[in-house]
């Protein structure tokens, strides 16, 4: 299929399903993504993308809940709102789309625009036309000095090329895959400096805990000067200032050699001394800091399906546990839904997952049963996963063992799976303590979780 034929597909869909309905809301998503929304169809909108790779246009069901502006966006929702759509059109055969409205004004004058998306990779645009003058445009730039845009002067459209592109299946691909990461990008952009603050904690304590770990070493080795002093101290007659070593056992064991004989062996007991201090001291720093490197990897892995509202809760947990600082306002919006966790439908069973800790507590202590089960990575932070179902098919249990590990961001993974009546609550939210259970090792994923993902909702 020609990339025109396409194109006509699309226009005959436009025509068939929004013409004569009047445009009651633009949406602005980004510098590039439109989106019109017609007051016949809740569910079909007008989708233009002016990306410079891929520029496309498609009728769009799915729904954001975010929005952006641009001046070019002010101006062409100011003149459009409220428009009848009179006709959708390809112009001069050409991969050009004309949408052509009707609008009524407050003092009732009717002005015909047209609106006209011209699309071509590298060059896209997009022209609002009246009476044949530009009277807005994306890009005041045309294709080549035949093709000049600028403003009051008559559009003509460039020069149609004597071959057309074929529509391959991976430019369809690539259009699908455009539209469903619009958010993840805008979100991206938004909270860029939320994720740099995260991953520069986890980076600094990465490279803390690799010198404490080191030192630790050092320390262990050092453990045994005891059996250096204790020998040291049979043997210390022999000993004189000025002596650079002792043999212990064939081995040289380096000594001060202005020290005196006494003075090395208290040298000996304080290194051993200061080792088992630096070792208890370290030990329990250790296992906090992993901890928390354990939990920043987990939150570094949901960020490709955190939507806004996740990000505040993640924001507002964040800096109630002193892990990063916040600059903006104190309470945060949507914080009083942090609790309530999501879940997905296989085979008509639900299974729930908690993206915050707020919201993996109150998933496996509040909203689960006791006969449910509880299904968690292994020896790792990250989401608790529920199947709301006492006896669960093969499938389903396999298909949320999966699902856990794809939560993780990991394909390899050991997976907790326990009755939820076997656990109790840890020391801290969203900690647990698992009584009995089994563990079942996932080496492969079958299925498309992200599908299953854009679709879950909150209980």
């Amino acid at each position: 299929m020609l990339l025109v034929e396409k194109l006509q597909e699309t226009v005959d869909e436009i025509n068939s399903k929004l013409k004569g309905s009047y445009l009651n809301k633009i949406e602005c998503l980004n510098e590039y993504d439109y989106i019109f929304r017609f007051s016949y169809s809740k569910e079909n909108s007008i989708f233009i993308s002016l990306n410079v790779k891929n520029p496309f246009v498609t009728l769009l069901k799915k729904k954001y809940n975010f929005a952006s502006s641009s001046t070019f966006y002010q101006r062409i929702k100011n003149k459009l709102l409220n428009a009848c759509l009179l006709s959708a059109s390809i112009l001069n055969d050409d991969n050009i789309l004309m949408l052509e409205f009707l609008k009524t004004t407050d003092t009732y004058d009717r002005i015909r625009y047209f609106l006209i998306f011209e699309i071509f990779k590298s060059n896209a645009n997009l022209i609002l036309v009246t009476d044949d003058k530009i009277n807005e445009a994306f890009r005041y730039k045309g294709i080549d000095t035949h093709h000049p845009i600028m403003r009051n002067m008559t559009y003509t459209p460039p020069l149609k090329v004597s071959y057309s592109k074929e529509v391959q299946e991976k430019d369809e691909k690539a259009e699908n895959e455009y539209i469903n990461n619009i958010e993840k990008t805008f979100l991206k952009n938004k909270y860029k400096s939320v994720q740099v603050d995260i991953k520069r904690r986890l980076k600094s304590l990465t490279k803390k805990i690799d010198k404490i770990q080191a030192d630790q070493e050092e320390a262990i080795e050092k453990l045994e000067y005891k059996n250096y002093g204790d020998y040291y101290l049979t043997i210390m007659h022999e000993v004189k200032r000025g002596d650079q070593f002792f043999d212990y056992y064939g081995k040289k064991i380096k000594i001060n050699e202005t020290y005196s004989p006494t003075e090395n062996l208290n040298y000996l007991y304080k290194t051993y001394k200061k080792a088992k201090l630096t070792i208890e001291s370290t030990k329990d720093y250790i296992h906090k800091t992993q901890d928390e490197i354990s939990y920043l990897k987990s939150i570094i892995a949901s960020f490709d399906y955190l939507n806004d509202e996740d990000y505040q809760e993640l924001i507002q947990e964040l800096v109630n546990k002193k892990i990063i600082k916040f600059k903006g306002p104190k309470k945060l919006k949507n914080v009083k839904n942090a609790s309530k966790p999501y879940f997905i439908s296989y085979q008509g069973v639900r299974i729930g997952f908690g993206k915050n800790s707020k919201q993996n507590a109150t998933l496996t202590f509040s909203y689960a049963k006791k006969d449910d089960y509880f299904l968690h990575i292994k020896n790792n932070h990250g989401n608790h996963v529920i199947i709301f179902d006492s006896s669960p098919s093969d499938d389903v249990i396999e298909f949320a063992l999966e699902f856990c590990v794809y939560l993780a961001k990991l394909t390899d993974a050991e997976v907790i799976y326990a009755k939820v009546k076997t656990l109790r609550k840890g020391n801290e939210e969203g900690l647990v303590k698992l009584g009995a259970y089994e563990s079942y090792q996932i080496k492969t994923l079958h299925h498309d979780f992200q599908k299953y993902l854009d679709s879950s909702c909150r209980f």
